[in-house]
């Protein structure tokens, strides 16, 4: 009965968020057929943007470029205005100026105004606890069905197969499975029951479905993740309650015994792939990225623009417009003006995850890697994913405040 109360109460809210319709579809079509970062932008990314702008409302946007607001703004709004009014203007200019490849320049600015996307969305989502709900049940529907399209390549995916589409790199898959993978063992360690070890099941299933399709790609990094979370909720449960432990673990152990095939032949893949790659050459990524500045000085400052190239060891000194690590490419694009404004950003997000963190572990927990790997290790920074979970995390953030409150 009481579920029926509030699904009439939700289905109610609904009629009078209409516009919420729009916003769903940009996320179902973008999960669909929707790629991270598409080389070739045609009218699944033109719908997204529309669905987007007709939820959130053009003069909402335009007003959240704004510096002065009659609203009370966080140090992180203020300090993300101006990261992007730099971003819009500095290195466009520079890029214009210096010949960029103008295709190569437009792909930047999107991949930037992905990073500022919480800018746009935040104060559109947080407005009701039905959109917090709908957002965060979107992000998990993400990384589930970009699971499956990797599993099942043909998937849904009505569009050039030849084109890769990295969605395992995405953010929001790694976060789906370490959410689904902590959700799972937080059931049974709550209640050991019959009822709790079914939801455990369902959890565990929907996790292994992000778990195969990072397989399939080899994410050295998502594993480690994963491993690292389980190591770590597993050490906080048994300080809390050791006795409650004793059952996960167990179940824990039983899991390793049955897929010990699985786990050998992952450990033995990754292992391969660490022995002929290494890690990728991200140090020399990063002098390349030096050498290449230190030439002008001017540069050093304010960064070679939007749409520069530069010859990666990484790729196999290919000439490649983006870094593996998020300050690497705002270092090489925009400075250490832009650096410094980025980190600054960086760092309240950070602040707000620390909160989540503390009120809820599991979720807390699921945001966090997906949040450092791309900063440090993976070009998913310049991903759409990158600047959802952005927000997820500020608008988390947000309604813990606003219960304490």
């Amino acid at each position: 009965m009481r579920w029926c109360v509030i699904f009439k109460n939700q289905f109610l809210n609904f009629r009078q968020d209409f516009l919420l319709i729009f916003f769903v579809l940009a996320f179902l079509l973008y999960a669909l057929w929707g790629s991270p970062t598409p080389n070739n932008p045609d009218w699944v990314e033109l719908a997204i943007g529309l669905f987007l702008v007709l939820s959130v409302g053009l003069l909402s946007i335009i007003k959240n470029f704004l510096i002065v607001s009659d609203q009370r703004q966080d140090h992180w709004q203020i300090i993300l205005k101006v990261f992007f009014l730099f971003g819009v203007v500095v290195p466009v200019l520079i890029g214009v100026m210096s010949g960029n490849d103008v295709i190569i320049l437009v792909r930047d600015i999107i991949a930037f105004i992905f990073l500022c996307l919480p800018l746009f969305l935040l104060n559109y989502v947080r407005q009701t606890d039905l959109r917090c709900n709908i957002f965060f049940i979107l992000c998990l529907i993400i990384g589930l069905v970009f699971s499956i399209r990797v599993l099942v390549p043909h998937f849904l995916l009505f569009r050039n197969t030849t084109e890769l589409l990295y969605l395992a790199n995405s953010p929001l898959v790694l976060m789906t499975a370490l959410f689904f993978m902590g959700h799972a063992f937080y059931k049974i360690y709550q209640k050991a029951s019959f009822h709790q070890f079914i939801q455990m099941v369902i959890f565990l299933a929907l996790a292994s479905l992000p778990i195969m399709a990072m397989f399939v790609d080899l994410q050295r990094a998502s594993f480690a993740a994963l491993l690292l979370s389980a190591i770590t909720q597993a050490l906080i449960g048994f300080a809390k309650a050791p006795l409650k432990a004793i059952l996960p673990f167990l179940l824990c152990a039983l899991m390793t015994i049955f897929f010990y095939d699985y786990f050998s032949q992952l450990s033995q893949n990754v292992g391969e792939k660490t022995a002929q790659v290494g890690l990728n050459m991200r140090l020399q990524e990063l002098q390349a990225v030096w050498e290449t500045l230190s030439y002008h000085p001017f540069s050093i400052f304010f960064g070679m623009g939007w749409g520069v190239e530069f010859s990666s060891p990484a790729v196999g000194n290919l000439n490649v417009s983006y870094t593996h690590s998020l300050l690497s490419y705002i270092f090489f694009k925009m400075g250490l003006v832009g650096l410094c404004l980025c980190l600054v950003y960086l760092y309240f997000v950070f602040e707000k995850w620390v909160r989540l963190y503390f009120s809820d572990v599991v979720k807390g927990n699921a945001v966090i890697w997906p949040f450092i790997i791309p900063i440090f290790l993976y070009a998913s920074h310049k991903s759409f994913d990158f600047g959802i979970l952005l927000t997820l995390i500020l608008v988390s953030a947000y309604r813990i405040e606003k219960g304490q409150a």
